[in-house]
């Protein structure tokens, strides 16, 4: 059977001949701060991206109910589909929306993490934002994947170090979960979902709630990141989960410059929890 990520590349490639992918300009700045190496993109599409603030109180059209036939790789499971992100800042960067309407901010399933094992048993890097404060641009559930090559050669470790389950050796609270490799997919989604139920119960939160406060997730196949945040915006820019992996993204030179000014590891602090806050609880 044809790999998700060949899938992907395919659907992408007509896509791109067709228009319905956004073109991509982006002019990066690469920095190394406190041992953290950060690389800093201004992405030209960001601009046009839509955004709830921008919307001045209309309805948005979900762009997901349905997706675009030109962006959609395939179905996941009875529940899930393959889209491909209209405004996709690395190539290969692939959505996993839910078929009907689920909120970003309620819990995830056992069944979302199945479903993204099929991505990420072939590599790469998972994120999910959390709600709007997390960074997450549409309130239609929708788990992320980027194929591996890139993240810098650092960054992985030095974001995601690996290690035994609690909060990280982080200066932000990142609660590490490390999960079974090699593993069947429905024990490793089992696996995974008890990890993110875990790191709820160390935030205080009600695992079940219909509604959960903004976190990001980040998620390779041996290791979870579970990430609280309190805050949105660093210098005006909107830090999502890829922002815990050393990647930020601006939406104009100046922007850029702004981001580029600050201390970026105190901002990551800041948008979240000091690790002492919350490591000092447990």
């Amino acid at each position: 059977m044809e790999r998700w990520s060949e899938r992907i590349h395919a659907v992408a490639q007509r896509a791109l001949l067709r228009g319905a992918l956004e073109p991509i300009a982006t002019d990066a700045i690469e920095r190394c701060e406190h041992g953290f190496p950060f690389v800093l993109r201004w992405v030209s599409t960001l601009a046009r991206k839509p955004h709830p603030e921008n919307e001045q109180g209309l309805k948005r059209r979900n762009p997901f109910l349905p997706p675009d036939p030109e962006l959609t790789v395939g179905a996941l499971g009875r529940r899930h589909l393959v889209v491909l992100n209209k405004y996709p800042v690395f190539s290969g960067h692939a959505l996993i929306v839910t078929r009907d309407f689920e909120p970003q901010t309620a819990p995830l399933s056992a069944d979302d993490f199945l479903a993204w094992y099929a991505l990420l048993a072939e590599g790469g890097l998972g994120f999910y934002n959390g709600g709007e404060i997390a960074g997450a641009s549409q309130p239609h559930r929708h788990l992320q994947w980027i194929p591996d090559g890139h993240l810098g050669k650092e960054q992985p470790d030095a974001f995601l170090p690996p290690g035994e389950t609690g909060w990280a050796e982080l200066p932000w609270a990142a609660w590490r979960e490390p999960l079974p490799v090699p593993a069947e997919g429905t024990e490793w989604a089992t696996s995974a979902h008890r990890a993110y139920r875990a790191a709820l119960e160390a935030m205080g939160w009600p695992v079940d709630a219909p509604q959960l406060p903004p976190y990001d997730l980040l998620l390779r196949l041996d290791r979870l990141f579970f990430i609280p945040r309190r805050v949105e915006r660093l210098a005006g820019v909107s830090v999502n989960a890829l922002g815990y992996a050393g990647s930020l993204f601006a939406a104009s030179p100046e922007k850029l410059r702004a981001l580029a000014a600050l201390d970026l590891v105190e901002g990551l602090c800041t948008l979240g929890w000091p690790r002492a806050e919350l490591a000092g609880k447990s």
